[in-house]
């Protein structure tokens, strides 16, 4: 499964929209939106791209991105 720049600016313009909100707020939204279609991604599409993101990310976003995949499946 592919994922292109479009699909990384989405979910940057997305996360701009939760600024302000609690990081369970955040996580709980993402995920209604990813499953609902919402956000322009499939489940499966937003898992691959999350967990292709994490080894760049430092202990502190890697576990807020660890309850984002564990909120979708």
């Amino acid at each position: 499964m592919e994922f292109n720049t479009q699909d990384m600016n989405r979910m940057s313009q997305i996360a701009r929209q939760m600024q302000g909100k609690s990081e369970d707020e955040v996580v709980r939204e993402l995920a209604r939106m990813i499953r609902s279609g919402e956000g322009g991604l499939t489940p499966a599409k937003a898992e691959q791209m999350l967990r292709t993101v994490l080894p760049m990310l430092n202990n502190e976003q890697r576990r807020k991105i660890q309850k984002l995949i564990r909120e979708l499946q």
